[in-house]
């Protein structure tokens, strides 16, 4: 990497949390493996979010100006609030079939965004397959042993979004308005439009190189924010409409049935975003929403509004995400899965 790179993300002075030494080490080591690759994987967690999507693709570009054949795959189709920025056919669309055949055709695979197996969805066995090169490219901690020949985690990194702008400046790709894009989308999400706590002085440095490749941000943003279908916005509302609080209003949930959604002709996609009108009641400091799935169970979302670790919530009950934005699946009624969380909110507060 160039000094000026390192300069403007000071790389030299961060460390990765893997091995504890100088990411500009590993930086080295990741591009070192894939320069050697032909082929490679590039896959990211279950219903991956704009970080993992836009990482995923962004990285996919650039290997692909360096000539090699890298190809994204997911097991749910791109976020339809994200179409505007990934393009068509950029991100391939697996089942359990069609992700089995994969195993053993790719020189590397790298995992973006999570570093726990499980995470992988129906890709796990074909990325963690015995012989099968790996490498893992996160900002969260993982609570085990990691299994990749090369792995870069940096939680202090914003987004999974910086961590791949620098390994792209490691391997001289130019970074022009087609990476910068979906690079944008992963990292103007992952810190709620730079107004989370984690868009300090990383993502700013980072936000800036991309601004350089001459981004339309207001339209970026109108592209994933601004434009919801009547029957979208009817959820929402009706998700405001019949919140309530617990713990003297320290958190804030609502609930959205099957049959909810099929009487305002929603779908559970049009859900995305919803949570985040919740955090503006005033007092609350977790909210929640529950969406049904089946007879007794629900997914359920989880976002940080005061300094709670929501992430540390949802691997309590079996799940995962970020310190401001987790979830977890749950059995039961909803109100036994809120007086279940309600309880461990309590605990982690007090």
């Amino acid at each position: 990497m160039s000094s000026d790179s390192n300069e403007n993300f000071s790389v030299g002075n961060l460390r990765d949390d893997v091995r504890d030494g100088p990411v500009s080490e590993v930086l080295g080591e990741l591009s070192e493996i894939l320069r050697q690759a032909r082929k490679v994987m590039i896959a990211t967690h279950v219903n991956p979010d704009g970080d993992a999507i836009g990482s995923s693709v962004a990285l996919a570009i650039g290997l692909g100006k360096l000539g090699k054949e890298a190809r994204v795959f997911s097991e749910t189709d791109v976020d339809e609030r994200f179409e505007g920025i990934i393009a068509p056919g950029s991100v391939e669309t697996v089942d359990g079939s069609s992700a089995g055949a994969l195993a053993g055709q790719f020189d590397v695979c790298v995992l973006l965004d999570t570093s726990e197996p499980a995470r992988a969805g129906i890709l796990e066995p074909v990325v963690f397959a015995e012989g099968q090169k790996r490498v893992c490219i996160d900002h969260h901690l993982l609570d085990g042993e990691y299994s990749f020949d090369s792995h870069l985690v940096v939680a202090e990194a914003p987004a999974t979004a910086c961590l791949v702008l620098w390994l792209l400046d490691e391997l001289d790709v130019v970074v022009d308005a087609e990476i910068a894009m979906p690079l944008w989308l992963a990292l103007a999400t992952d810190t709620g439009w730079f107004r989370f706590a984690n868009a300090g002085r990383l993502a700013f440095q980072c936000a800036q190189r991309l601004l350089g490749a001459g981004l339309d941000t207001e339209e970026l943003h109108g592209l994933i924010y601004g434009s919801r279908s009547p029957q979208k916005t009817r959820l929402w509302g009706k998700v405001l409409m019949e919140h309530r609080v617990e713990l003297d209003g320290r958190l804030v949930w609502s609930l959205v049935s099957k049959e909810a959604l099929d009487e305002l002709g929603a779908v559970r996609d049009d859900l995305d975003g919803a949570i985040d009108l919740l955090k503006g009641v005033k007092g609350a400091h977790v909210a929640a929403l529950l969406s049904q799935v089946d007879e007794g169970s629900f997914k359920v979302s989880l976002r940080s509004v005061e300094n709670v670790d929501v992430e540390k919530l949802a691997r309590s009950f079996g799940g995962g995400g970020h310190a401001k934005a987790a979830g977890f699946s749950a059995s039961g009624t909803a109100q036994e899965i809120i007086e279940t969380l309600g309880g461990a909110l309590a605990a982690q507060v007090t």
